[in-house]
């Protein structure tokens, strides 16, 4: 592993930047020529070459088919998205789907991964940084938008890795940000992180008490953001030389590329001039072959008129995050402004206007997000020496199947987040107000907003009132003897009951443990996995035990909680490897994350229920007890799935467990706990086990469009080979 320093890199979708930060403080890195913005843009020349940053979009006006940029908005996303369909019509490059549901691109007659695209600008950045600092540097913190789902994390940690990159954290943009602001002060204030950069918005509410940085709440729009008002811009070039020459430059996507690439300028330009005037040469040619050149003014004014609305979206989802928070946008004490479309003097306005207070800008919004990844990676670049796990106690009252469910620490965290530190108690706050963003009336002729989704704590409820519970369907299923093994997803099952002490006693947990669970608290759901979800008729839920129960860790906390953020949990016994930092070592911020959507399984209908909900703290880990819904059934598999909607086909579909070599017996018979787990990244791990032999089964994790061990070395070799090394 490498020695060198670790490096902070913002990886974004318009450019990126590389920073580190020594005794000399969190410094921006700029290449041989001085720059500091690394266009996110790759493009394949015909000879062979592989050119990144500002030579790559000089060559998107020239060849914008093998040139690929805006990859960030598609990295992680399955191919069948809407996201993907929709960029298919605005991008020249041509994209196609991968073996695995993935996007791959496609240029001079080569394939490639989005993360292989990300790692073609990792790369190029490392290089600027050893450059820079005339040392190796293979370590480095890379962050993401705070809304990003599991597979856009898992897709840029591999970018990292196909760039020769030991990715030690995925640290949060916002959170990044805040670090730059505020890393080792000692006051107490709540802060709004307003992220909105060339492709995502984030907003994040933060409570910063010296070096706490605990996320109340986030939300955000990872299809929001600078290129839109570029497309808005082009879209109204386009119209005027329509109406000058009645052709549609749209039919031409080199054209497209060019006013593109104008519509940038000019929104660039416009943020400190009251009004711009261009020309576009050559954009089309008329009878006889004449040029056809566009000119084209625009006034500050105008674009104001087009980028209202997509400013008004994002204050929909500040809406989102204050309620979240259970705050009021003037209570928060500071507001910072991040990513370089946060320029535009009507957003700084708007921002303004709905915080009640002027938004700050102190640090260059464009390289604000890489300098707080340098500051975090400064606390990881000395050497940590390990010791012994810090375990967590829990009295065996039977078989030993607690440790065996990994139910041991990573919920227990979240119990004891609010005692960590010193930092004075908050006053209480009142409601939330109605958002102003939510306000607004129905146009004429627009339909009505659509219901908010049921909650899924009372979906049993909902689902008797929809009348979806079909007894005489469930009796007409075959008899035992009848019943052929099953290879099935998740459904729910009335008539399994267990006592709820019952089935504490049977997963080794016990109320005389030191601990006391109202029994409120003791209410989760055991629902069956039997045939596929699709096409059957629901059952309802029972509620029977919960199966993560509160352990009081006491003075530990915050000490744990520090190392979880330092050291990976233990998955299956919960322990937290504790570090002993060495003493010329940065003492490292306590970063305390929450994940940005809820995380859940796939149920019968196509139902979602959810196991890890919006806005937990991480890290963080739930298990939920389930049982076979069918006769001998044999095989479980498990649909992983990200959203806030009841429905999986509204949310995103991540991936899914295979659990087989279950014991054949009748329905019921076999309890199966499922455990979601998310690290200090915010990337989630899932576990499935048989409770009543507390043996692990064979499990198969199928990340859906995630990069197989062999396929990244093979990318990372073909990189090497194409920029020698």
């Amino acid at each position: 592993m490498s020695s060198g320093p670790v490096i902070g890199i913002d990886l974004g979708t318009t450019n990126s930047v590389v920073a580190v930060a020594d005794q000399r403080g969190a410094r921006v890195l700029a290449d041989s020529d001085g720059v500091t913005l690394t266009p996110s843009v790759v493009s394949f020349h015909p000879s062979g070459d592989v050119l990144v940053g500002a030579p790559a979009k000089e060559r998107r006006l020239l060849d914008a088919k093998n040139t690929v940029y805006s990859v960030k908005r598609l990295i992680g996303r399955p191919f069948s998205s809407y996201e993907v369909k929709h960029a298919q019509e605005r991008f020249a490059f041509e994209l196609s789907e991968g073996p695995s549901g993935g996007v791959l691109v496609a240029a001079r007659g080569e394939t490639y991964t989005l993360s292989e695209i990300s790692a073609f600008v990792l790369r190029h950045v490392r290089k600027v940084a050893e450059q820079g600092l005339g040392q190796e540097c293979g370590r480095a913190v890379v962050t993401v938008p705070a809304n990003f789902n599991e597979l856009q994390r898992s897709a840029t940690k591999a970018a990292g890795r196909v760039a020769g990159l030991d990715v030690l954290r995925i640290v949060n943009e916002p959170t990044a940000a805040a670090l730059a602001y505020g890393y080792n002060k000692t006051s107490t204030e709540r802060v709004a992180v307003y992220d909105l950069g060339g492709g995502t918005f984030d907003i994040t509410i933060l409570q910063l008490a010296g070096d706490v940085f605990e996320v109340l709440a986030t939300a955000g729009d990872t299809f929001l953001g600078g290129d839109d008002l570029d497309t808005a811009i082009a879209d109204h070039m386009i119209e005027r030389f329509l109406e000058a020459h009645r052709y549609d430059v749209r039919q031409d996507v080199q054209a497209y590329e060019r006013l593109r690439a104008a519509a940038e300028w000019a929104k660039i330009q416009l943020s400190n001039k009251p009004d711009i005037q261009l020309c576009v040469e050559e954009l089309a040619y008329g009878d006889g072959g004449a040029a056809l050149n566009l000119d084209y003014a625009l006034t500050r004014k105008q674009l104001e008129h087009m980028c209202q609305p997509l400013v008004a979206r994002t204050f929909d989802v500040c809406e989102d995050a204050m309620k979240a928070a259970g705050l009021r946008p003037t209570q928060l004490d500071n507001v910072i402004l991040v990513g370089g479309s946060t320029r535009i003097p009507l957003l700084q306005r708007m921002v303004a206007e709905y915080f009640g207070r002027e938004p700050r800008v102190d640090i260059d919004p464009d390289l604000v997000v890489a300098q707080g990844a340098a500051l975090h990676a400064q606390s990881l670049s000395v050497p940590a020496r390990k010791a012994p796990f810090a375990k967590v106690s829990l009295k065996k009252v039977a078989q030993s199947t607690g440790d065996a469910l990994g139910i041991a620490g990573g919920a227990d965290l979240d119990e004891e987040i609010t005692n960590v530190g010193d930092r004075p108690p908050l006053p209480p706050l009142p409601p939330p107000p109605v958002a102003r963003a939510a306000r607004k009336a129905t146009l004429p002729g627009q339909a009505p907003p659509p219901p908010p989704p049921v909650a899924l704590d009372s979906m049993a409820d909902s689902l008797a009132d929809d009348d979806l519970l079909d007894a005489p369907t469930r009796a007409r299923e075959p008899s035992y003897a009848e019943q052929p093994t099953r290879v099935g997803t998740l459904d729910f099952n009335p008539s399994t009951t267990e006592d709820a002490s019952g089935l504490l006693m049977q997963i080794g947990l016990d109320a005389e443990d030191g601990f006391e669970t109202p029994d409120e608290e003791r209410s989760s759901l055991i629902v069956e996995l039997g045939d596929d979800a699709f096409g059957r008729d629901s059952v309802p839920m029972e509620e029977v035990s919960h199966a993560d129960v509160p352990v009081d860790l006491g003075s530990q906390a915050p000490a744990m909680l520090r190392a979880a953020l330092d050291e990976e949990v233990d998955t299956v016994t919960g322990a937290i490897a504790a570090v002993a930092p060495a003493e010329t070592a940065p003492q490292a911020p306590l970063l305390l994350d929450v994940t940005p959507l809820s995380l859940g399984v796939e149920t019968v209908d196509g139902y979602c229920e959810r196991i890890i909900r919006r806005n937990s703290a991480i890290p963080a880990g739930q298990t939920k007890m389930f049982t076979t819904a069918r006769d001998r059934q044999e095989t479980v598999v498990v649909r992983i799935c990200q959203g806030e909607d009841r429905r999986v086909s509204e949310n995103q579909l991540l991936g899914e467990v295979v659990l087989d070599g279950l014991r054949p017996a009748a329905r019921g018979k076999v309890q199966i706990a499922v455990r979601f787990m998310i690290d200090a990244d915010g990337t989630l791990q899932v576990r499935a086990q048989d409770v009543g032999t507390g043996q692990q089964q064979q499990i198969a994790i199928k990340l859906i469009g995630e990069l197989p061990e062999d396929q990244i070395e093979q990318l990372r070799e073909r990189h090497e080979a194409k920029l020698g090394g």
